[in-house]
């Protein structure tokens, strides 16, 4: 379990050997160089002592998600600070603003009051993110811009406290959203693709050739908000249709007569592939495809190995789901 740290314990030892005993002992278990050094910049400005600048949980990850933070702390009033720390005079400050809007994104699940900043030692300058999600410069190279910025007015008077593990309030089951138990927060984007999902979706998006493509996706990794959000990407500029292995369930039919989405089951595609009656789409995606027979798989090379579409078997991978390709068929293999 992560501990809070003591920063300007961090500062004052940064030198010494004993401090990676003290990190090691709070569950820190990597921190970069450049970091210690961004904390050890950082705090040389408090030169109060009054400031403690104690309980501050560094590098805390939300576990199975892969989304971390440099610095959090928290106090009574159910508030969070989170400060990034970068170390190049010349960061991207696009990208600075996009992980600082994607952090307000998971914070804004476990607190309402919520500071982002972002520190860049090279610089000294601080970022913060106004509440039109705009981001705000303050140069605080000299004492007196430095006391007169809003980051050191909130921290000053911030009390941070020790909230215990981390992991029982940032649950994974607030971002894990489902387009078929959340269908309103997925339609409006009211959500985040955790790493996992968006190596995957990157992975297939960049794809532009027609041809057979097996996606495997991990048990347990969003495979259907991977694959929805997907096809609402996709959807914009191009014709897509959702193959389903199985029973349309409500929100797919919903989806359907609501939205104008394509999603048609398995039975349904297969005759209308037979019949020659289905329309040319430029992407199609068959979910559950680990259910699909070897029939089935010959159907489909057959009728689209000379066609314009890119295929896609989206399939589930553990210990019991059979192999859904055979090792003779020329697919291309993502994840």
């Amino acid at each position: 379990m992560l501990k809070p740290a003591n920063l300007r314990k961090i500062a004052s030892n940064i030198e010494s050997e004993s401090i990676k005993h003290y990190l090691k002992d709070l569950g820190v278990l990597s921190i970069r160089e450049r970091e210690l050094q961004g904390i050890e910049r950082l705090v040389r400005h408090f030169m109060d002592e009054e400031v403690s600048l104690k309980f501050f949980y560094i590098g805390y990850s939300i576990p199975k998600i892969s989304k971390e933070f440099d610095l959090l702390a928290f106090d009574q009033m159910h508030r969070v600070i989170n400060i990034e720390l970068k170390s190049q005079a010349d960061y991207d400050e696009e990208k600075v603003k996009k992980q600082l809007i994607n952090n307000k994104y998971y914070l804004s699940q476990v607190a309402k009051d919520i500071k982002l900043f972002t520190y860049n030692s090279d610089s000294d300058i601080i970022y913060t993110l106004t509440e039109q999600d705009e981001l705000e410069t303050t140069d605080i190279s000299s004492t007196h811009l430095f006391f007169a910025s809003e980051f050191y007015r909130f921290l000053s008077t911030f009390g941070s406290i020790d909230v215990g593990n981390l992991d029982s309030l940032f649950k994974v089951s607030l971002y894990l959203v489902s387009p078929f138990r959340e269908t309103q927060a997925f339609l409006e984007g009211d959500y985040l693709l955790t790493q996992q999902q968006q190596v995957l979706q990157n992975n297939i998006l960049k794809m532009s050739e027609s041809g057979f493509y097996a996606v495997n996706v991990p048990s347990g990794n969003g495979k259907v908000l991977m694959l929805y959000d997907t096809v609402k990407k996709l959807s914009k500029n191009s014709t897509v249709l959702i193959v389903h292995v199985g029973k349309l369930n409500a929100t797919q039919f919903s989806l359907r007569r609501n939205y104008g989405w394509k999603i048609i089951p398995i039975r349904q595609f297969m005759k209308k592939i037979k019949s020659k009656k289905l329309r040319n789409f430029d992407y199609i995606f068959i979910d559950e495809a680990q259910n699909l027979s070897i029939k089935n798989i010959n159907t489909l090379i057959n009728y689209f190995e000379m066609r314009p579409t890119m295929l896609f078997l989206i399939g589930v991978t553990n210990s019991k789901a059979k192999k859904f390709i055979d090792g003779n068929y020329s697919f291309l293999t993502i994840g």
